[in-house]
């Protein structure tokens, strides 16, 4: 067999290591993040947050800074009165004076040289409220319109990527949202500066501000990547479940997460009882926690579900949360085939249940309560328990309508304690 050079092999190496870009090329080398920049009083080196106050869009000379609102902790045009208005960090509109579209832009301008081809990736932008039916999406280059997009009126956001190709320190990259064809609208926007060799396409966009009820999604970074502290809490609770092996498991959002300690312990610390509530969670986050956790390594006798009410209150639809649920339910069941679940109907919020979400929640409630089987899968619905005789939410129940205090989780737990102990049995 021919012997190859070692020279040639030093060399080899020199170049394999030396590569600024990683192994897996789709994942690219961030340049710079959009979502870091609006968190900041002070822009990063190379970002310029800004409005179009002198003139049309499409030319910088008309572009002014976006001043940073101390009160309302964003980048925002204040008028007379020193109320917010157009454009700011989420609204755009036409100027009442002379009817020329208000642009909020942010611009980014390359702090060295590109090895490869620039990539504005994970590009998400959301427009659900508004007096339009669309906005528009421009992406430019020094001044060259890369992108002219219409954004529709949705609650599931538009995907973008655009290639820049190679670009030289200085070049200035923007993106720019104005209002449609009449007046105004609200709206929510991602996107990443990302580095990729050159013929390198990147892989789809991440949907970093709302997955479909579908998907098995942790909770995105503004980069489009696992939250790292999100993955840490979830390999917290997954050591937990391995080190304790409880009996019953409560998994959910902010409203199990917030178990008060004393009455859990009190009520159900026979059981060992698991606390896997994450603040904030949303159906398709559970499910991923499940498909990638360790329920299967422990499956307790019980597992305590309620989930939903953070779905509905981000624009999903009721029919959306129980198709969700009906996924939830199953990933559970195939993950952990030897527990039972007890799942809870969502629990009201507002200060009455004549309150719009709470119609919303009792249509999720009625349809999900048809998928227990009361063989593997249990169904309880705990409204009256939460709220008084006239229908309304106390304070001292739940202080921000939504959130239960101490009184709320003693309701909660007296409410299915005789459930719990019932289906944690050991059969003879």
């Amino acid at each position: 067999m021919m012997k190859l050079d070692l020279r040639i092999c030093s060399v080899l190496l020199f170049f394999v290591t030396a590569l600024p870009f990683p192994v897996n090329a789709e994942e690219g080398k961030i340049i710079a993040v959009y979502g870091d920049v609006v968190k900041n009083k002070t822009p990063a080196p190379g970002w310029n947050l800004l409005w179009n106050a002198n003139g049309e869009i499409g030319n910088a000379k008309n572009y002014v800074p976006l001043p940073f609102s101390e009160k309302d902790s964003m980048y925002a045009v204040m008028d007379e009165a020193g109320k917010l208005k157009a454009p700011r960090g989420n609204f755009v509109a036409r100027d009442a004076k002379d009817s020329i579209p208000r642009f909020y832009i942010a611009s980014y301008a390359m702090q060295d040289d590109s090895v490869g081809d620039i990539w504005l990736n994970n590009g998400n932008i959301q427009f659900r409220l508004g007096s339009t039916e669309n906005l528009l999406l421009n992406v430019y280059l020094n001044d060259e319109l890369k992108t002219n997009s219409t954004v529709k009126k949705d609650r599931v956001p538009m995907l973008f990527q655009q290639k820049l190709g190679r670009l030289r320190k200085g070049d200035v990259i923007t993106v720019a949202v104005g209002p449609g064809a009449k007046d105004s609208g609200f709206f929510g926007l991602q996107f990443t500066v990302e580095e990729f060799p050159e013929g390198i396409k990147p892989g789809e966009p991440a949907n970093i501000i709302s997955p479909p009820i579908t998907a098995f999604a942790p909770k995105l970074g503004f980069d489009g990547k696992t939250s790292p502290g999100y993955a840490k809490t979830q390999k917290a609770h997954c050591d937990n479940l391995l080190k304790n092996r409880p009996e019953l498991v409560f998994l959910g959002d902010s409203i199990t997460a917030g178990w008060n300690a004393k009455v859990l312990a009190e009520k159900f610390g026979k059981y060992k009882p698991a606390n896997l509530g994450i603040s904030g969670d949303w159906i398709q986050n559970v499910n991923w926690r499940v498909k990638n956790g360790v329920l299967d390594q422990v499956n307790p006798k019980l597992i305590v579900l309620m989930i939903g009410t953070n779905n509905l209150g981000n624009g999903f639809s009721p029919e959306e949360v129980v198709e969700g649920t009906e996924l939830l339910l199953k990933t559970i069941r195939e993950k952990s085939p030897q527990s039972k679940i007890l799942l809870l109907g969502i629990f009201p919020r507002g200060r009455s249940i004549k309150e719009p979400i709470c119609e919303s929640i009792r249509q999720v409630n009625s349809k999900t309560a048809a998928f227990a089987d009361n063989k593997t899968v249990f169904f309880m619905d705990i409204t009256d328990k939460l709220i008084e005789s006239d229908g309304t939410i106390s304070k001292e129940v739940m202080p921000d309508g939504l959130h239960p205090a101490e009184p709320g989780y003693r309701r909660w737990a007296d409410a299915i304690l005789p459930m719990v102990e019932k289906l944690c049995q050991t059969p003879e």
